[in-house]
């Protein structure tokens, strides 16, 4: 079902310049979803937006903003603010936005990297339920769904900070979910194998993966939009999606 543009759910996806951001963000505009779109990187953001209304699709909502700048939790504030004023409403959060490090020995690991991980993948979607829960429990719905990592269940060695990210990432959503059902508020987690996108190209690895055995982003998407997309009283709290031949 596609919704008409004036009562279409509005959903924020951070990240969303590329990969699997761009991919959910195609997904839920496809479904007739109002989509405000966050990232860094302006030229992606635009390029996507452009996409979207050329297939005829409700323009979105462009917010530049780096997320791990050091007041997250201001600049969180400002993020839910800007798309709250614009579109009047927010019924979906997708916590997107995410870093690898480059893997290695704990004792290997930089400062800047840990706080780094830390930051992008923990403190930044914590500061953006946090704000997004304030609106919505005064809808009294909305759906919260945080993009994690098998990583989040299973510990990888050499990637031991990127663990103890998704770990806690896990729990935090486990944890907001029991809060927040009272007020008819579904907080959600995916946890994704590994999935063909850029973040492979920046991890210094020994050896290449095999991509062509790896998840792509439309197949992560896809279970994204099957989530949020489920009647509002059915809560599917955690779905793990993964190749049926991995290459990992």
């Amino acid at each position: 079902m596609t919704p008409s543009s004036k009562n279409a759910p509005v959903a924020l996806i951070t990240g969303a310049s590329r990969g699997i951001g761009a991919a959910i963000a195609r997904q839920l505009a496809s479904l007739g979803y109002r989509l405000s779109l966050v990232a860094r990187d302006k030229i992606a953001l635009q390029a996507l937006s452009e996409e979207l209304s050329a297939l005829g699709f409700e323009p979105a909502q462009i917010i530049v903003q780096d997320l791990r700048v050091p007041n997250a939790a201001e600049a969180s504030k400002k993020v839910i603010q800007q798309v709250v004023s614009h579109w009047h409403a927010l019924d979906v959060l997708i916590n997107n936005a995410g870093v690898a490090p480059k893997i290695g020995l704990l004792q290997e690991m930089t400062e800047h990297a840990i706080e780094q991980t830390l930051d992008l993948n923990l403190k930044v979607p914590l500061y953006l339920m946090q704000e997004a829960l304030r609106v919505m429990v005064q809808q009294s719905c909305g759906t919260i769904l945080n993009l994690n990592s098998v990583a989040g269940k299973t510990a990888y060695p050499f990637w031991a900070v990127y663990d103890a990210s998704k770990f806690a990432l896990r729990a935090l959503t486990q944890a907001v979910c029991e809060e927040a059902r009272s007020n008819g508020i579904r907080v959600c987690g995916i946890y994704p194998a590994a999935t063909d996108t850029a973040i492979w190209d920046d991890l210094d690895l020994q050896q290449a993966p095999d991509r062509q055995g790896m998840l792509t982003p439309v197949q992560v998407a896809e279970a994204v939009a099957f989530m949020v997309q489920q009647p509002p009283e059915v809560l599917i709290s955690e779905l793990t999606i993964q190749p049926l031949k991995p290459a990992l």
